[in-house]
């Protein structure tokens, strides 16, 4: 089984390595022909209004391919816009036969139609093929692919220069097409889950305007990429316009632009072989896409000092690197944790909407500026690209937190992709998430048949010294004579308390002694917790403290149980995890410091499965569900982190690692790698089957998680997790 899903996912990934290659060697070489073509044939004047007309055409093509996403999926959408490209490519290319003018403007517009939107479109197929998890493992080299097929893009256009006429590199565009779509039914053929997904039918054609409005995360994404577009657009115009004041028209300058693009690519190749795993690790998926503007920002001042030909090519050089290598390997990873009912009417829009907005913007700039091949012109557009690079850069920094809330509230919604037949284990794996912190039906019977016995049953307490007839019952070995002192404790609380401890080892009457033992904790704390940290007591007492302290809120009770984390004792360390849980959930400030239980939890994962062994204590055994070691070890584990982070979202992702559902299984993978110190991931990636990798993107602390429970469509099985009756 594992083998054949591995087999798969190297189809899958190759098959889409390919795709990319095609996909982005078409784009390359695309660009390369529409600049020279239309600067052979127009003045470059006339560039300002026609990249404004074309990016008007291509905000409207957005509306009918968002529209298109909303009702199929990606993995049929994007095909059907390839194909059509791919004709109406060869009828340009018969078109500049007879019209070169023409052909010329029809080209430009074809690539700004079909161009950034066909792309959007594939990585958004690539999004919903593979999951969070799973992306991050492939992603870097589904964009090697991409890259290379930058290069190749690129020299075949410089080579065709000198050989084939201009337009001929149209016809070559629609091999590439061809190539694509080949590489596209492969991915199709591999079947890993996500791609061939329905799209919700009640969504229409703005729904992605609403979504955007109700989004911040998403918002943001959408100014990083209008603010990207505008600084391309105006670096787009200075450098057209120094390559025509420098090259004469036709093959030279399509000679030019193909060098330029290649040398892009290449040096882009480099970034992604050799960067792309440190930058995600080191920096984050947010650094990651921080850098693009931070290079344009320092090549965009150094060509307001020296504005010629070389600042140019260096700025527009720079942010076409990034933004094939390192920008693209963050940014769609940004996209990884978004549903689909918000990604797929969205990413459209943002990729390709926002980006047009933006060149318009841009465009519009440089109109108004009345920019030419002057030395001032250059440094007015230099000028612009270093305030937008700059406001970029601010709005980069805020993506981070709104990808980590992305991935808990895709958690949570995971919980509802299931399907029906999974949901009885379902509910038994999202009970190993919080073992042992509700009571069982038959031990609240026992408790109340009890509580009934010993109040209409039982023959009165002895007359004398109430103290001393107390601890003769409590010592006499008699359950009646035992529960009739365990009702004298309240008013000698501290001197009963010590003799009524080791009758926790007792199952007979353990119920009542939990009862009175929770009733003298407030002024018995200091008695309870040296007996649950004296090594001479039985582990059976032991075991049993931590479910006296659960009625304990106050600080000296917590130092005691977490200082009992340490214990030799299996079942002594978790359940006082499990109360400490309880504790921090009726007054969080009673949260342990989360370094602590973070290097208890390493301890916990480097003992292992043999140190986990020790059965539970039959009262809670009949309350719970069969478990194994390993089990019962990570919901130990588990039950500590979400202490030291957040307690639902870690519980979710803890049945989530061990359910069936293989994309919930990758988000929360994903998740888990953003939250958790690298200490910790190296420790727990064994137990869950995971292989410890070299490129994962940095894990910084992250802020406390907020609002898991502001939506209004809380889940059912969110609201299970959360409900604890009181023992």
């Amino acid at each position: 089984m594992e083998q054949t899903r591995d087999a798969g996912l190297r189809a899958a990934v190759t098959a889409a390595m390919l795709a990319a290659a095609a996909l982005v060697a078409q784009q390359v070489a695309g660009k390369a022909t529409r600049d020279a073509l239309f600067l052979s044939t127009f003045d470059v004047s006339f560039l300002p209004l026609v990249m404004i007309v074309s990016a008007a055409a291509s905000a409207v093509s957005v509306l009918a391919f968002s529209a298109a996403l909303t009702r199929r999926s990606p993995a049929r959408v994007v095909p059907a816009a390839l194909a059509a490209g791919t004709v109406l490519l060869l009828g340009e290319w018969g078109l500049s036969l007879a019209v070169p003018r023409l052909a010329a403007l029809a080209v430009y517009l074809h690539m700004a139609v079909f161009g950034a939107t066909v792309v959007s479109g594939f990585w958004s197929l690539i999004n919903e093929r593979f999951d969070p998890y799973t992306a991050r493992r492939v992603m870097g080299r589904i964009g090697l692919g991409a890259s290379l097929g930058g290069v190749a893009g690129g020299f075949l256009a410089w080579a065709a220069a000198g050989l084939l006429p201009v337009p001929s590199m149209l016809a070559v565009m629609a091999s590439f097409n061809v190539v694509c779509l080949l590489a596209l039914a492969r991915l199709r053929a591999a079947g890993l889950p996500g791609g061939g997904r329905a799209a919700d039918p009640g969504t229409g054609p703005l729904s992605g305007f609403r979504v955007l409005g109700q989004a911040p995360y998403l918002r943001h994404l959408a100014i990083v990429v209008g603010l990207g577009a505008g600084i391309e657009a105006v670096l787009d115009y200075a450098l057209n316009a120094q390559a025509v004041a420098v090259f004469a028209a036709g093959q030279p300058l399509m000679s030019f632009f193909a060098l330029f693009h290649t040398g892009v690519g290449l040096v882009a190749l480099l970034l992604q072989t050799t960067l792309s795993r440190p930058a995600l690790r080191g920096l984050g998926l947010a650094g990651t896409v921080a850098l693009r503007p931070a290079t344009v920002l320092v090549t965009a001042l150094a060509g307001l000092v020296d504005p010629r030909l070389w600042s140019t090519l260096l700025a527009r050089g720079a942010h076409g690197v990034l933004h094939n290598s390192l920008f693209r390997s963050g940014y769609e990873l940004l996209y990884t944790p978004l549903p689909e009912r918000q990604k797929r009417p969205t990413k459209t829009i943002v990729d390709v909407g926002c980006d047009r907005l933006g060149v318009m913007l841009g465009a519009a700039v440089t109109l108004a500026l009345g920019a030419g091949p002057g030395t001032a012109s250059l440094r007015a557009l230099f000028g612009v690209a270093a305030a937008g690079a700059l406001a970029s850069l601010l709005v980069s920094r805020r993506l981070q937190r709104g990808y980590v809330t992305a991935l808990e509230e895709s958690l949570r919604s995971g919980l509802v992709r299931l399907d029906p037949g999974d949901v009885l284990d379902s509910a038994t794996l999202a009970t190993l998430a919080h073992t042992n912190l509700t009571a069982g039906a038959s031990a609240l019977l026992k408790e109340v048949t009890s509580h009934r016995r010993g109040a209409f049953g039982d023959p009165p307490p002895p007359a004398g010294d109430p103290v001393l007839q107390a601890v003769t019952g409590l010592r006499s070995g008699d359950a009646d004579a035992i529960r009739s002192a365990l009702r004298a404790l309240e008013p000698h609380e501290a001197a009963l308390a010590a003799h009524a401890v080791p009758l926790l080892a007792r199952n007979d009457v353990l119920l009542e002694v939990l009862r009175a033992l929770r009733r003298a904790a407030p002024r018995a704390t200091g008695q309870l917790t040296d007996a649950l940290l004296d090594p001479r007591q039985p582990a059976s007492v032991r075991r049993r403290i931590p479910r006296v302290l659960r009625g304990c809120a106050t600080p000296r009770a917590m130092d005691g149980l977490v200082q009992s984390l340490r214990d030799p004792d299996f079942e002594v360390r978790r359940q006082s995890a499990l109360t400490l849980a309880r504790l921090a959930e009726r007054d969080p400030a009673l949260r342990p410091p989360g370094p602590g239980l973070f290097a208890a939890a390493v301890r916990e994962l480097e003992r292992g499965a043999q140190a986990w062994g020790e059965e539970p204590d039959d009262e809670e055994a009949a309350d719970e569900p069969p478990q194994t070691a390993a089990q019962r070890g990570l919901a130990h584990v588990f039950t500590l982190l979400a202490l030291a982070l957040d307690r639902e979202p870690m519980q979710i992702a803890h049945w989530a690692v061990l359910g069936q559902d293989p994309a919930l299984r990758g988000t929360a993978l994903e998740y888990l790698e953003n939250v958790l110190p690298e200490a910790v991931r190296a420790a727990l990636w064994p137990h869950l089957g995971v292989r410890t990798r070299r490129d994962r993107s940095a894990r910084p602390r992250q802020e406390v998680e907020r609002e898991l429970l502001r939506s209004g469509d809380t889940l059912a099985g969110g609201r299970d997790l959360r409900r604890r009756p009181r023992r």
